[in-house]
């Protein structure tokens, strides 16, 4: 069993060193979490654009982000952007994917394909816009542990503003809507004052329960 030692290394950066940058191994590390991270129905209900120290959004976007100062300091914003209204045609296509890479006629899915679209006739607009935002955040968590893993610091950001920040990117007319932001790259233990501080956490006993 591994060590949780990169838990306790990682804090929700508040200052990166714009100097340091991730490189190409490394951002690729953080894709591809993301695109295996579990999701509901294995649906992958979400979408994630990438900037990175290049990008001409960077500074434009920095008040929509309310000036964070990780806005445009980190190496890289990863944007989460939950699916607006997922419907069969999404389900359709995920059997199609499941049927060619286990090489299965598509007709033996036709029962998942029925009952996982029935779910979602089940589900207003507004429920299954929520439930895409709940798989952002799972990708989330498992993307920031593991970048802790490798090293890589991160923030999840959620203080933005979304309206703004969806209309900036087009995002509703893709049909997505911004779940959250995460910052990544290397921390400025100079000028960061949680560089250096204890993590803080309750206990087991606090937060778990044995029933």
């Amino acid at each position: 069993m591994e060590s949780l030692e990169h838990l306790n290394w990682r804090y929700a950066v508040k200052r990166y060193n714009p100097e340091l940058k991730l490189n190409d191994d490394q951002v690729n590390l953080l894709l591809e979490s993301i695109r295996l991270t579990p999701t509901s129905l294995g649906l992958q209900s979400f979408k994630v654009w990438v900037m990175g120290p290049d990008s001409p959004h960077r500074e434009a976007m920095k008040p929509l982000l309310n000036n964070q100062p990780q806005s445009v300091e980190a190496s890289h914003l990863f944007i989460f952007a939950a699916h607006i209204n997922i419907g069969e045609e999404d389900v359709q296509q995920h059997a199609e994917r499941m049927a060619a890479a286990r090489n299965q006629d598509i007709r033996e899915l036709d029962k998942f394909v029925q009952g996982v679209s029935g779910y979602l006739r089940g589900l207003s607009e507004e429920e299954r816009l929520n439930w895409a935002h709940k798989q952002s955040y799972i990708a989330l968590g498992l993307v920031m542990a593991e970048a802790a893993r490798a090293g890589i610091d991160t923030t999840p950001m959620e203080g933005f503003k979304h309206d703004e920040l969806d209309a900036y990117l087009k995002l509703n007319e893709q049909g997505y809507a911004s779940s959250v932001i995460l910052a990544a790259g290397f921390r400025d233990t100079e000028n960061d004052f949680l560089a250096n501080l204890a993590k803080v956490r309750k206990t087991q006993n606090e937060i778990i329960v044995f029933v």
